[in-house]
């Protein structure tokens, strides 16, 4: 069930338009990230869904009711029904437990419910014990834990996360990831605001890419990583090998492109003599061994010189190639040990048709 939904959604500040005609929807016990860099609106948005900023025009509806349309006692209800949690969050003078309790004491909860919600809290969060220090003391790390409590015992429906883990060492981002499970895990839809491309692909059930105010795509991980809209989308998502050139051939949805010296073959339908773009993740970078016989899913196959390796976590290492096209291609460590490759060594690769991706610019 549709919990909420944004609609032509544009924000200006004086004569700068900040958003431009976003149209979003939530469903329940979704978490949807927004990606995109700095400056791209994602927490101006975030603020006018919790009701901080006013949009110049479109509307905002909260399972159904359009939040800018209310007033009084009717928006208070329903702002209740939300929670934002800051990228800096800010600590109430007094202890961890006034920090915790003061939103609830405000909505008129029984104390003994309040210790409950507030032990429950701490506990999910991994600070049982701190309720009596200082909240002005906490670390970095430590207030943000606060804050995720002090969101939690509210028990909202929605919840804000606007980029909860910016300054944070990876330790203490995977605490915050863990929080986060356990907030989906009690039923809780949440919008998170990252310009982190893996963080944004590890949590979200959907992500929407924001440039410049404006939605670029919006779709599942899988979606918006191998099928990107634009040359945009898939430099921030990851595709590194991005390439210019002209369509020599186009037949049958196949289309050969000429970029520099070399020509791709790929699937698509962009017309002879048209200029696109192109690009390939570097995954589906394929290394070939020159000892077996070649079939036909080798297609655009390239000698090249293997100009540098580096290591990408886990198993994983990254190699950059010079030739007729210079390519990044990420390949497991044990095939490069087979392979026997080294920098300065030749290697034989392929980029595989149903791989390659046309590109809006």
């Amino acid at each position: 069930m549709e919990l909420l939904r944004l609609e032509e959604v544009s924000k200006c500040f004086g004569t700068r338009e900040v958003l431009s005609r976003v149209s979003l929807s939530l469903e329940e016990g979704e978490l949807l990230t927004l990606l995109g860099p700095s400056g791209a609106g994602k927490t101006t948005l975030m603020r006018i869904i919790n009701l901080l900023e006013r949009p110049t025009s479109g509307r905002v509806l909260f399972r159904g009711r359009n939040l800018l349309e209310l007033h009084g006692e009717e928006l208070l209800e329903l702002r209740r029904r939300m929670v934002m949690v800051f990228q800096k969050p800010v600590m109430f003078s007094g202890d961890v437990y006034h920090n915790l309790a003061f939103g609830l004491r405000v909505r008129r909860v029984p104390e003994r419910e309040i210790r409950r919600r507030v032990r429950e809290a701490l506990e999910l969060v991994g600070m049982r014990g701190y309720e009596r220090r200082d909240a002005k003391t906490l670390s970095g790390g430590e207030a943000q834990r606060i804050a995720f409590a002090r969101a939690m015992v509210l028990e909202p429906e929605l919840v804000l996360l606007d980029e909860p883990t910016t300054s944070l060492d990876p330790v203490m981002e995977a605490r915050v990831h863990g929080i986060i499970a356990k907030m989906r895990e009690r039923g809780m839809s949440i919008i998170l605001t990252t310009h982190k491309q893996e963080e944004a692909l590890t949590l979200g059930d959907r992500i929407a890419v924001l440039r410049g105010g404006r939605l670029e795509q919006v779709g599942t991980p899988a979606e918006v990583v191998y099928h990107p809209r634009s040359r945009f989308v898939a430099e921030f998502t990851g595709m590194c090998n991005i390439y210019e050139g002209r369509v020599v051939e186009s037949v049958d949805g196949e289309c050969v492109v000429r970029v520099g010296e070399a020509l791709v073959r790929l699937a698509g339908g962009a017309g002879a003599g048209e200029r696109v773009c192109l690009g390939i993740r570097p995954e589906d970078v394929m290394l070939i061994r020159t000892d077996v016989p070649l079939s036909r899913r080798h297609a655009n196959l390239f000698t090249g010189v293997v100009r540098q390796i580096t290591p990408r976590g886990g198993a994983m290492l990254r190699l950059r190639i010079s030739g007729p096209l210079e390519v990044l291609a990420d390949v497991p460590r044990h095939v490069v040990e087979k392979m026997h490759l080294h920098p300065g060594g030749e290697v034989v690769f392929s980029l595989k048709r149903s791989c390659i991706r046309l590109l809006e610019d």
